[in-house]
């Protein structure tokens, strides 16, 4: 029946398959279809009864009832009628089972059926009538026997209930003849006739109901049958995924081309118990408790459904991952005869997980540890740390950030790359290196062996401290560490980090490129720098700075020439404090920049009631240098003060120089266009080079102490000395040397062209009121050379 239903739809819908257009016919057409094709079995069963019938009636009334009867010859026609009907009927149900694309559809069938049928039944009913006026008493019974079967022939043909209108009439009429034959109408008979043939009615009425809605619940089922089964192919034709089966005995049933293909097998190969025959050798090795492949023989074993279980397979030499989902089938008896699922190949998938994952604890540009992977080791190495000791290093880089700023970003992250790898090559598989951010590093030491934690810190610096070249350009940098021990320094990653960065700070503090472990004293001495930057900040409000003078002095003429403001600040309980302490820690701060506005507010004030021939030198400090409000703060304090622009000189360290950007070198050329002279203060303590010299307006350059301590001495330092004199006169620069404190320093100064010094042969720094006294002492009478004096 189907293979007809489905070349049915095929001739009448063109070149479209079948399959697919049964999911694109309606419901009725299928109900009608299916009731026609039944229609058409039944009815050529019930020709060639009903032919045998004619036949008989013909032969019993021809021998028994005189052929002279008019109602002879009527019913010898009205059976020859009726053969024409059943030749008709079968003929038509012959052709639409036979090919149903001879009618237009299934509803033109039935009604083309339906019309012979009542030509038909009209034909027999009249003929019955016929025959019972005619026959005698013993053909009476086999018209009783004719019209019984009419009355139970509907029920033939329930699935076409409007059937039953057609067969009524002859069971109606034959009666109806019966009774007038028996001349007077039995009212029992009548009734009983009657409630017999509603009975049949509503019987009819109702199967066909019944069958209608098997019907339509037979079709809903085989659509959503055929569009699984559509879905399924489609499925294996185009998705990723590939569906897997197997037999109670757990042998894989069913090889999709899609399996065969990621397998790299032949479906031939893929013959075996499941997953052996998936995973191969995998299913035998990897029994690890807790392990995706134990996990999956024990759902198997337990014959339980599983989810998304990935699970390891090795195809063409590389692993890769699997995702199998299976259900376990059971019989109508509950009886386990299998499994079905769906595999797929999510090796892409986890490698991306698997790589977002590690981005996420991993710092993208060293592969490294990052910070959060760092503190999960940290906190768990604590919370271990009476049975197994660690040992925290903490990393900083030295000298970092002058390599980024001056080289650029690009060569600074390849030096970071390069120490990540050294620093991995310096520690055990045991151990964890991380970058905390920056230049910061931070290793976990599996020990607290204080001589084992020294030697990998020696072997960090060593290696860190080595020479790197970058597109030929060699880069020099160092690295201090600090060092805390667990549980001996602390039980508690806070603890622990906290002291190592105390011990950091003590490293950097002692001059950089070394270590420190931490003990307990760097914690008072913190707690005594917070305490002091706490007295900063009341520091401004109480007015407890103030401002000592030291004069610069012209050696050729022995005059005062200008005078270096000094802050100093006298502490209500530790007395007067000198600027190497407070100064960084105001730095640390933030309190930098108020305070130093603050000395270059009061300096100027204190100059300006100076001899117009004297200046005033302040020191700047990094921060005010990068302050981009700076060139204000002097325009303000300028006008406040009514100093001359020319009379102001500022210092600025090498160090300090490194640090700039293009913002801060156009505000130094903005103040020496207003007059501001610019020193550069301590050269040749740092990195001293002739191209800052160049892109900076200097006017002077001030000759670190350091080379004028051994002036005068076997291994002094005149050559530098004379070769900065001579390159500052070559740049219209002028030149003081700091740290005076000897007579012959002054007289080889004098005799090697420098034209300024300063120092405590001449005068040590003053408070403001000793000014006047320091201005008359150098502005004497000046025939005879000062140095005479001074001796």
């Amino acid at each position: 029946m189907q293979s007809v239903w489905s070349k049915w739809l095929a001739n009448l819908n063109g070149t479209l398959p079948a399959e697919a257009l049964v999911l694109r016919v309606g419901v009725a057409e299928r109900v009608g279809f299916e009731q026609a094709t039944v229609l058409a079995n039944i009815m050529r069963m019930i020709v060639l009864v009903g032919a045998n019938t004619a036949i008989f009636l013909a032969c019993d009334f021809a021998a028994k009832v005189s052929s002279h009867s008019p109602y002879t010859r009527i019913a010898y026609a009205l059976v020859a009628c009726i053969f024409i009907c059943y030749f008709i009927i079968f003929n038509a149900c012959s052709k639409w089972l036979k090919d149903p694309t001879h009618f237009q559809n299934a509803s033109q069938f039935i009604q083309s059926i339906l019309v012979v049928m009542c030509i038909l039944c009209t034909f027999w009913g009249v003929l019955i009538v016929c025959l019972t006026l005619a026959a005698g008493p013993r053909q009476l019974s086999l018209i009783y026997g004719v019209i019984v079967a009419c009355l139970a022939m509907p029920a033939l043909v329930a699935p076409v209930s409007v059937a039953f209108v057609a067969w009524a009439p002859i069971a109606t009429l034959g009666l109806i003849s019966l009774l007038i034959r028996a001349d007077r109408i039995d009212p029992f008979a009548l009734i009983s006739f009657v409630g017999f043939l509603g009975m049949t009615g509503f019987a009819i009425i109702y199967l066909n109901r019944r069958l209608t809605e098997r019907a339509l619940d037979t079709i809903r089922i085989e659509e959503n049958s055929e569009v699984i089964r559509l879905l399924l192919r489609d499925f294996e034709e185009s998705a990723s995924d590939w569906l897997w089966e197997t037999n109670a005995d757990l042998e894989l049933q069913r090889v999709s081309p899609r399996l065969s293909q990621v397998s790299q097998k032949s479906p031939g190969e893929l013959v075996g118990k499941f997953p052996g025959v998936f995973l191969g050798d995998m299913a035998k090795f990897d029994q690890r408790i807790g392990s995706p492949v134990a996990k999956l023989n024990r759902y198997l074993t337990d014959r339980s459904a599983f989810r998304d279980l990935v699970v390891p397979v090795v195809i063409g030499g590389e692993e890769r991952s699997w995702s199998l989902t299976g259900k376990p089938i059971l019989d109508h008896t509950g009886r386990f005869i299998g499994y079905h699922g769906v595999g797929s190949d999510v090796t892409a998938a986890r490698r991306s997980q698997e790589q977002i994952a590690f981005l996420a604890r991993h710092d993208s540009l060293t592969r490294l540890p990052n910070r959060v992977l760092f503190n999960e080791v940290l906190h768990q190495s604590c919370s271990h740390c009476e049975e197994y000791p660690v040992a925290l290093l903490c990393l900083d880089l030295d000298n970092f950030k002058m390599v980024n700023d001056s080289l650029g970003h690009a060569t600074g992250d390849a030096v970071l790359v390069a120490v990540g790898e050294r620093i991995r090559g310096c520690v055990r598989d045991g151990d964890t290196a991380a970058r905390l951010g920056g230049d910061e590093f931070a290793i976990i030491l599996a020990t607290d062996d204080i001589e084992e934690v020294a030697v990998v810190a020696r072997r960090v610096v060593e290696r860190i401290s080595r020479p790197y070249h970058f597109d030929g350009r060699l880069v020099e940098i160092g690295v201090s560490l600090g060092i805390s021990l667990a549980p001996k320094d602390s039980k508690t990653p806070a603890g622990l980090l906290k002291n190592a960065d105390l011990a950091l700070y003590r490293a950097k503090s002692d001059g950089r490129g070394t270590w420190r472990f931490y003990d307990p004293e760097m914690d008072e001495r913190l707690q005594g720098r917070r305490n002091l930057q706490a007295d900063l900040r009341e520091a401004l409000q109480h007015s407890e700075f103030r401002l000592d003078f030291q004069p610069i002095i012209d050696l050729s003429t022995g005059k005062m020439v200008a005078a270096e403001a000094l802050l100093r600040w006298h502490h209500p309980e530790r007395g007067l404090l000198s600027p190497a302490l407070f100064v960084p820690l105001a730095e640390e701060a933030g309190l930098i920049g108020p305070i130093g506005a603050w000395v270059l507010r009061h300096a100027c004030m204190v100059a300006a009631k100076w001899p117009t021939h004297i200046s005033i030198a302040v020191n700047l400090s990094p921060i005010q240098f990068r302050d981009i409000g700076l060139v204000a703060v002097v325009d303000d304090v300028l006008a406040a003060s009514g100093l001359a622009a020319n009379r102001l000189e500022l210092e600025i360290t090498e160090t300090t120089v490194l640090e700039t950007n293009s913002q801060t070198v156009d505000a130094l050329w903005q103040l020496h266009g207003r007059g501001v002279r610019v020193a550069l203060d301590d050269f040749g303590t740092g990195y001293s080079s002739l191209s800052y010299l160049r892109r900076f307006p200097f006017d002077k350059i001030k000759i670190d102490r350091s080379f004028i301590r051994d002036l005068g001495h076997e291994k002094d330092d005149s050559s530098i000395i004379l070769a900065i004199i001579g390159l500052a006169g070559s740049m219209n620069m002028l030149v003081t040397a700091e740290g005076v404190e000897t007579m012959e320093q002054a007289s080889l100064l004098a005799g090697y062209g420098c034209p300024q010094a300063q120092g405590y042969l001449f005068c040590r720094p003053i408070p403001e009121g000793d000014i006047p006294a320091m201005m008359n002492r150098f502005h004497q009478t000046s025939d005879i050379s000062y140095l005479t004096r001074l001796q």
